[in-house]
Parts: structure tokens; sequence; C-alpha cells
């Protein structure tokens, strides 16, 4: 997934038509680019044609493919290849038909009739893990290809910086952000979450974990919103949290040693263009 491929456009699936109307309309309401498909082999076509899906709705009690069948489909083909967050919408839920929706990696289970309120909040979080899947997926796309964003660098290339220099480096990226775009879609590497991945990086240079409340900070949005980023970018695996021993009060938290290896090939890949 490269450029402009990832959006949080979402994708209804619902074999009611009246409401799918009603539904797609509350999510043009809410400001989202609504897509909608009236059964699972008409929507898995459109997924499989258009990459700008990032979340998908869908009821479970369909004819034909069931929405459950529709959910492994979604979790075994396109799951691992792109960032797709799934939700259930449906009037009959179950505790069985949740356990289920979950193992598919469903990542919220509503039910009919949902307010407005309700599915908002519901997006918001979807959003946000949209978002921490989205930076995992372009960071390992990075790490495996890198000559991909080295094609206008020379054959003789500067030496690999050390941790002090990339430290220092890192701060630049901080004060100068604007120079993400150079590099990334803005669309995938705006807002808290490439923020607090940056901060946990320039930490882990120092070799020191930092308080939660501190990389929240660091954001320069609400708390609540903050929050949320963390908790998606711990969820996708990016970021370690514990609590500190010597303060139960607080939180810490550091780079999982994945995405630290990860976020090092980056910021070399990145150090070695700008110092060209």
């Amino acid at each position: 997934m490269r450029g402009n491929d990832y959006t949080n456009a979402v994708l209804l699936v619902e074999d009611d038509l009246a409401c799918l109307d009603e539904c797609g309309e509350t999510l043009a309401n809410l400001g989202y680019e609504v897509k909608t498909a009236s059964d699972a082999l008409g929507a898995l076509k459109i997924i499989a044609e258009d990459p700008s899906i990032g979340i998908v709705l869908t009821d479970l009690n369909m004819p034909g493919m069931d929405g459950l069948t529709f959910l492994e489909e979604l979790s075994l083909r396109f799951m691992p290849q792109r960032p797709i967050v799934a939700l259930v919408l449906t009037a009959v839920p179950t505790l069985e038909a949740a356990t289920l929706a979950m193992r598919s990696h469903a990542v919220d289970f509503l039910s009919k009739p949902v307010s407005a309120e309700t599915l908002a909040a519901a997006l918001r979080r979807a959003s946000a893990n949209l978002a921490a899947l989205a930076t995992k997926f372009q960071i390992v796309e990075l790490a495996k290809n890198p000559a991909n964003d080295e094609e206008a660098v020379d054959e003789e290339q500067p030496a690999v910086p050390s941790s002090s220099e990339l430290q220092a480096f890192v701060g630049r990226l901080l004060k100068h952000q604007q120079n993400r775009a150079k590099f990334f879609d803005p669309d995938v590497f705006s807002g808290p979450s490439w923020d607090i991945l940056l901060d946990l990086a320039e930490a882990n240079f120092r070799g020191t974990p930092v308080a939660a409340s501190s990389v929240c900070a660091s954001t320069q949005v609400p708390l609540s919103t903050a929050l949320r980023h963390v908790n998606s970018l711990v969820e996708a695996g990016l970021v370690k949290r514990w609590t500190d021993p010597s303060d139960k009060r607080r939180k810490m938290l550091e780079l999982a040693p994945e995405a630290s290896e990860l976020m090092k090939k980056y910021l070399e890949t990145s150090w070695k263009i700008h110092a060209c």
C-alpha cells in the first residue's frame, strides 16, 4: 500500500435496503465517505477493486453468504495485505455471534437499532485502530523495501549514524514535521499516532521508557484522544505499556522490539536522504 491508497472510507454491507439507506445517510452526515453493498459477495468484489476502503460495517444475517463467513473471508483474504477494520451491526446480538465475530478480527459489535451517537463513537474507535494498522503496514513496507525511498540517493551512501546522531535527528523531525510529506502519505502519518511513535523512538535512543502522560502531552491533542491512539498502537503491537513499579499510578510506554527495529531502519533511510 503506497501513495494515496489509504483512506477511512466506509463500506456498509446490509441486505435490508431501508436500513442500508438510513445507516448510509447517518454515516454520510458524520462526514465519512460511504460505499454500500447489499450482499457479502458484492462487498468482497468492492473491497478487491477499491483500495480506499478502510472500514467495513456489516450485518450478520444476510442471504447467501452470511456475515460471519464474510468476516472470515475478509480476515483471510484482505487483512494480511492491507489495513482494514471490521465492525458488526446486527438485530440479533448473541454472545456466540459476538465471539465468532471477534475471532475474525471484528473490533466492535453493535446492536440494531443503533443511535447516531453510538455509531459515531464506534467509528472513531475504528478510525484510530485503522490509523495504527496503516502505520504498521507502512513501516513494515519501508523496512522490506528501503530502496523504494532511496532512488534519488547517490551510490556512495553516508555511514550508518550512531544512536546519539539519530536522537538528534528525531528531535529535528519533531520540530519540522512537514518533512514527513517527502516520504510518507500525509493521510497515513498525520496526527497523534505518528507523534507518539517519534516521541518513543527518541526515548528509545536514550535508552529510557516514557510516562504515558508525557507522551500524550507531546501530541498536543486532548488527553482522551491521545490515549485512544496509544491504545490503538498497543493493540497493533507497536507499543508496550506497563505500570511503573515505583509508582502504581503511572503507566510507562516504550516501542515494542519489532517496532523499535523498524523505526530505526526508517530513520536510517531518512538520514541518508537528508544527508545528500
